[in-house]
């Protein structure tokens, strides 16, 4: 009898624990036209009634409703802001302008400052503007979250962060973890507020960070970095360091790269970039003449012999410590960037080189491994930003100057291709096609880039799950011939094809006047994709050519050896 009762009474006390805890759940009214329903307006009056942050509170926003805020909300040291979705439709936070200020007018400012605090957002959709009123693009908010003194963690999972001037994260300070998961960023900058050295993902400033987590993310429509880590005012003496940075299964896409893609900073024991899929991810390029651009890579001590700083899509302030992992990463340049490359040979504007001169010796011959070009379209995506990149080039525009806001710069001609938040939640599709060697090419034989683009992979992953490339797979439905990796190269490269059926297959390599130099491959070969290593120890630098037969199918490439 005594045991039942005390079965019963840890029952009744389990119950009341938990209502307890389920009581720590606040849902946040949609905005209703009155102040009060203010976004920060509500989380301020409930911290001002429990003074301060309750230790197990969640602030919960209805599902696929509309939130308004007009001011920022602070977080004190040792208090956690934790703000999520009533379901798996995303709210979304509007940045409204009825704050105070000028320029732009009348600014909320940013949505979140951590003072040593930290941020815990899921399943949210915030935009720097209010979106339905077109002019309200003049009122862009410079950046979303900011810290402004140590300790702060930041974890973002599934949220959609959108239309800013600056950065979406800013940390001022020396931060704990920045965690990004499943999340879009978009819209990364402009210059009806701001200049070409804004409009980023994630800014670092010049300050520590114990971990820097990015994980099955999609970053797309940026104009500077995806990730800044960089000591303007002195670059060669450096930023507090990244002590453990993992950059892993992340699809980057229409980012004009001004100063870079990653621009890592210093960093510590790790870093592990690996399975991204990088498509016109510096889609401005590589410009050895342009002292605008290369002036924010003068942490690496790199030079071209004008004196100007090397351009990398990746770079960091060099050490010989850092343990490096950059493997099973692939990139695609569309018609539309080759178009932009093919356009300006002149200065030359190339499509750069992934890795600095420093990464790739410290990866050794791994570094020829680390990325793979290919051929690849998404399935629904916004256009590149090249009228934003020819405007910069244009003496009548930009003249290659930060030299904005601007009356020369006309929203309507210049701009990305600027989508609203529901683009981005219901259209935008990254998946591609199965015949992309990218598809089965990551590790353990998954797709590279976000997972998020095909889920049913991504449980499989979750679950710590392989991919059977040969079982699991389907073949192929068309030939293809990929662009050779590295590109230049000396003295070997990669030349990566799909085959939808078996057949005889050669694959030969040319000289500019139409002479065969080497047959890589010559006789019977099965379905499915293929790689060959071309050695060119022997031949002289020079333009060069590999042609694949198969079938009806044939296809020439060009390739460049530089010795």
């Amino acid at each position: 009898m005594q045991r039942k009762m005390n079965i019963l009474l840890i029952l009744i006390l389990a119950t009341f624990f938990s209502s307890l805890v389920s009581a720590q759940v606040l849902r946040l009214k949609p905005f209703d036209g009155t102040p009060a329903t203010y976004l920060v307006a509500q989380i301020k009056a409930d911290t001002a009634a429990n003074k301060g942050i309750l230790p197990t509170r969640v602030y919960e926003l209805e599902s696929g409703q509309i939130y308004l805020n007009t001011e920022t909300f602070n977080v004190a040291k040792k208090y956690t802001l934790k703000i999520k979705s009533s379901g798996n439709v995303k709210p979304i936070i509007y940045q409204y302008p009825t704050g105070t200020g000028s320029n732009p007018q009348n600014p909320p400012g940013n949505l979140f400052v951590l003072l040593g605090g930290s941020l815990e957002m899921t399943n949210i959709a915030v935009s720097g503007y209010f979106e339905p009123l077109y002019e309200a693009f003049n009122n862009v908010q410079g950046g979303l979250i900011n810290t402004t003194a140590e300790g702060s963690n930041i974890r973002i999972d599934k949220c959609l962060f959108t239309n800013i001037n600056g950065q979406h994260i800013r940390t001022g300070s020396a931060s704990k973890v920045v965690k990004v998961t499943n999340s879009i960023f978009a819209n990364m900058g402009a210059l009806s507020t701001s200049n070409f050295g804004s409009g980023k993902g994630i800014d670092l400033r010049e300050a520590s960070c114990d971990s820097l987590i990015l994980v099955n993310n999609t970053f797309v429509n940026y104009q500077d970095r995806v990730v800044r880590h960089y000591n303007f005012s002195n670059p060669l003496a450096g930023t507090g360091g990244i002590k453990y940075c993992l950059i892993d299964h992340n699809t980057l896409v229409n980012g004009m790269g001004f100063h870079g893609t990653l621009s890592l900073g210093n960093v510590g024991s790790q870093v592990t970039i690996t399975n991204n899929l990088f498509l016109d991810a510096f889609a401005a390029g590589e410009d050895s003449t342009d002292g605008t651009r290369s002036a924010e890579w003068g942490n690496t001590g790199e030079k071209y012999l004008n004196g100007k700083n090397y351009m990398s899509w990746i770079f960091t302030a060099p050490n010989d410590t850092t343990k490096w992992k950059v493997s099973n990463n692939f990139y695609s340049i569309s018609n539309e960037g080759q178009a932009f490359f093919d356009r300006h040979k002149k200065e030359p504007i190339l499509e750069g080189n992934p890795l600095s001169r420093h990464i790739r010796k410290r990866l050794g011959a791994d570094s020829s491994k680390a990325f793979t070009k290919v051929s690849l379209t998404m399935n629904k995506i916004p256009k590149l930003m090249t009228n934003m990149m020819e405007w910069y080039l244009d003496p009548n525009g930009g003249n290659k100057t930060k030299n904005t806001p601007s009356s020369k710069w006309v929203r309507e001609l210049h701009d990305m291709d600027r989508r609203k938040y529901k683009y981005f939640t219901d259209t935008m599709d990254c998946a591609y096609s199965k015949t992309v060697k990218a598809y089965y090419s990551a590790e353990k034989g998954f797709h590279a880039g976000d997972l998020n683009w095909f889920p049913t992979l991504k449980s499989l992953w979750e679950a710590g799950g392989t991919v059977d490339i040969e079982n699991g797979t389907e073949l192929p439905l068309d030939y293809s011939l990929e662009q050779n990796y590295p590109n230049p190269f000396n003295p070997t490269t990669k030349i990566s094809f799909v085959l939808p059926k078996s057949g005889m297959t050669s694959l030969s390599v040319y000289n500019l006047i139409g002479e065969k130099v080497a047959t890589l491959i010559n006789g019977q070969m099965n379905a499915g994709h293929h790689e060959v290593t071309f050695d060119a120890s022997q031949l002289s630098t020079g333009v060069y050519f590999y042609r694949l037969d198969s079938g009806s199918f044939s296809q020439t490439k060009k390739m460049l050896l530089i010795k």
